[in-house]
């Protein structure tokens, strides 16, 4: 008999946690699995789930004064008889667990994503004190177990650590993409397009990139930017394009779904992060061949080896993210060595078969059906 499994996450908008939730609802063995998702709010994620066949229910709560339309969340569970709930995220984890225990789900299990660093000391003591009601603990890096294990106190035998995955065929580098997107963007031939997709807020560090590719253009003239994303910093980076000489050398696209495209356009792939979870924008990036700039902060420094397969900076460290980059920039043999290691490392750690693989294998052992 299949088990029942929901999803139920914060909001389906395109962000990393957001397409863990697609790739596991779309990908689980349909034999196996019967997979649904909810959500408080909904997003462009609600619609690839849909035309993948996948239910989804989202309960579209908009706020605090809005909370009440999340109880509808137990009927939904109870409605389906499910056997594991699968939470994501603060809020969905919290709401969730409630409505599990009015649907009598026998089954609970939380993802976490990211390892933390604002202020919001009030998630690690509800999750220390809410421990006891869940089976599993999953964390997308080993950097992220070590760090909620410290903060909440939480026992690590109730962790898992399954790292995300990545479907390293979409993102291969596509030749003819990369001539039409430089010729779009006015690339001349021998210049180094340096790239970053993400959100534009200070998690990401894209204050530091733009400070960075200030620095670096002072010692490697040949360097370009291509910036993918929306965010709360999005008006910084507009006024910074428009008041800076740098500016002059960079592109600024916006949210795209043409990751493909910029992935295969670029020669460097950015990740200044202040704090991360995984990163999946760099493993995608390394799946394209791709050497990754990146900081060395908890689980990016699991997916980018130092000098394997890119260059690890410290985080906040304009000046020696700008010389990566300056480095980067002036060896292409180093870039072809490295990027060639980073496509193998996600195909050899990081793939989205392991990712479904390894939550399948958790599922049936939660629920007692592995053999």
């Amino acid at each position: 008999m299949a088990i029942r499994v929901c999803q139920f996450i914060t909001e389906l908008r395109p962000a990393g946690a957001e397409r863990c939730v697609l790739e596991l609802a779309r990908r689980l063995p349909a034999e196996r699995f019967r997979v649904q998702v909810a959500a408080l709010r909904g997003g462009p994620v609600a619609d690839w789930l849909r035309a993948a066949g996948v239910p989804v229910h989202v309960l579209n709560v908009r706020g605090k004064w809005d909370l009440w339309r999340a109880s509808t969340l137990g009927d939904i569970l109870k409605a389906e008889t499910c056997d594991i709930l699968h939470t994501h995220l603060f809020h969905a984890d919290v709401l969730g667990r409630r409505a599990a225990r009015r649907a009598g789900i026998p089954h609970v299990l939380n993802t976490v994503h990211v390892a933390e660093q604002r202020w919001r000391p009030w998630q690690f003591a509800w999750a220390r004190a809410a421990a006891g009601g869940l089976d599993r603990i999953v964390c997308v890096s080993q950097g992220v177990r070590d760090f909620h294990s410290r903060r909440t106190g939480i026992a690590q035998a109730k962790y898992r650590v399954i790292y995300n995955g990545v479907d390293a065929p979409a993102y291969a580098r596509d030749e003819s993409l990369r001539q039409e997107r430089r010729r779009q963007w006015e690339i001349p031939p021998g210049d180094v397009l340096c790239a970053f997709v993400g959100r534009l807020d200070k998690q990401k560090g894209i204050d530091v990139l733009l400070a960075a590719f200030e620095q670096a253009l002072a010692a490697a003239a040949n360097l370009q930017l291509v910036i993918a994303g929306e965010g709360p910093l999005r008006r910084r980076v507009d006024r910074w394009r428009q008041s800076s000489p740098a500016g002059r050398r960079a592109r600024i696209l916006g949210r795209t779904e043409d990751v493909r495209g910029v992935l295969s356009a670029a020669d460097i792939f950015c990740q200044p992060s202040r704090w991360e979870g995984f990163c999946l924008a760099a493993a995608e990036a390394m799946a394209a061949g791709l050497p990754v700039a990146a900081t060395d902060v908890a689980g990016l420094n699991e997916v980018v080896a130092d000098e394997q397969t890119g260059i690890l900076c410290p985080a906040d460290d304009t000046q020696a993210f700008a010389a990566a980059m300056v480095r980067l920039a002036g060896d292409s043999t180093l870039r072809a060595r490295l990027g060639a290691a980073g496509r193998r490392r996600v195909m050899e750690q990081f793939s989205i078969e392991r990712f479904i693989q390894e939550h399948a294998a958790l599922y049936e052992e939660i629920a007692g059906t592995r053999a």
